[in-house]
């Protein structure tokens, strides 16, 4: 693919990210059936900003994104799958800026503000309280990631095509329930991290689809 399809295959995501995102629609299609259950609007009002980065790039054979597998802790998300980020410091001017320094901290990824496309719809986690803001850049080569060991035990690659595949979504028993989610190199992506790639999804499905099929 050349460097011009690249940036026009980006600037489509950027516009659609910006005046057409699918928001609670596509969210719910990954939410576990009892989340509505699990908190309120003043939990929503009183949480913790957090925020976290989709990086996506072209590879041989379309664009895939880049994931986090939590390194072992004493705290709800230990080793699940995630995408690279935290909380927002004192640092930290905004949420972008909170994203793009614990992309850095985390994977060893600089990520430019120019390379970010824009933001996806915000995110409640009940078990950790956060309020989270996801946000998607693109580069257009395949960085080198070096791992804070303390905080991430893996990186994994999520092909696009594969994120935006029909058949994607199962059914699997986590922690006594039924969820819905999906399985990378033996991990299985569910609860906020699948429906944050749920809106990720329906976001590049169109645009990215003929790279799929080319």
């Amino acid at each position: 693919m050349v460097k011009i399809e690249q940036e026009i295959l980006v600037d489509k995501l950027r516009v659609k990210m910006n005046e057409d995102l699918p928001g609670l629609s596509s969210q719910l299609v990954a939410a576990p059936p009892f989340r509505a259950s699990l908190f309120s609007e003043e939990d929503i009002k009183v949480a913790r900003r957090a925020s976290v980065l989709w990086l996506m790039y072209p590879c041989e054979d379309g664009w895939e994104g880049v994931l986090i597998v939590r390194a072992p802790y004493d705290g709800v998300h230990s080793g699940q799958v995630a995408l690279p980020g935290g909380e927002r410091d004192e640092c930290d001017a905004n949420d972008l800026d909170a994203a793009l320094r614990e992309c850095e901290e985390e994977i060893g990824v600089r990520v430019e503000r120019n390379k970010v496309v824009g933001a996806l719809s915000p995110l409640y986690i009940p078990p950790s309280k956060f309020y989270v803001r996801p946000y998607v850049a693109c580069l257009d080569y395949k960085p080198e990631f070096v791992l804070d060991e303390v905080e991430v035990s893996e990186v994994l690659f999520l092909k696009i095509s594969k994120l935006c595949s029909e058949d994607l979504w199962r059914e699997y028993k986590i922690k006594g329930n039924v969820v819905p989610g999906f399985e990378i190199e033996g991990n299985i992506v569910w609860g906020a991290t699948a429906m944050m790639l749920a809106e990720i999804s329906d976001c590049c499905r169109d645009i990215f689809i003929d790279t799929f099929e080319s």
